[in-house]
């Protein structure tokens, strides 16, 4: 797992931004801009990160705060989790599940502080300074596992 950890470390780090799209049953589809910070410790098996959407141009909210997520991807015990806490109040913990070269997939463990979400999943796949994410979910009112956010990020020179 140490050498998992190095490599996200080594492939999140720095800043993103890049266009998001969200769907699901119970919403109305947007599109969105986001902004996306990974910040490793170099002493220490964390990664801070902070994630923040606005409303796209499409929006009567538009460049308004959407979302807002901030956390960590720690390396404990030989498993690597990422703890999220959302501006909703909802706080997440997430284990890696999956690796394949460039892809992680992170499936919840715990959701708290929001009873409608029953499993929720990230997968990020990077490949150079592109960044591709989606965030797919399992709720009390939608209960087939489906998306729910993709984006695509580009890394900030």
């Amino acid at each position: 797992m140490q050498n998992i950890f190095a490599q996200l470390k080594s492939k999140l780090k720095g800043k993103w931004s890049g266009d998001g799209f969200a769907k699901y049953p119970t919403i109305i589809s947007m599109s969105y801009k986001e902004e996306l910070e990974f910040q490793p410790d170099e002493n220490k098996d964390a990664i801070f990160f902070n994630e923040k959407s606005r409303y796209g141009q499409d929006s009567e909210k538009s460049g308004q705060t959407l979302f807002w997520d901030t956390g960590f991807i720690v390396l404990k015990e030989d498993k690597i989790f990422l703890i999220s806490a959302q501006s909703s109040s909802r706080v997440e913990t997430y284990q890696l599940t999956d690796h394949a070269e460039n892809t992680f997939t992170f499936e919840s463990i715990d959701i708290r502080n929001d009873s409608k979400t029953l499993r929720s999943q990230r997968i990020f796949n990077l490949s150079g300074d592109v960044l591709e994410y989606e965030l797919n979910m399992l709720t009390q009112q939608v209960t087939n596992f489906q998306n729910h956010l993709a984006a695509k990020f580009t890394r900030n020179k």
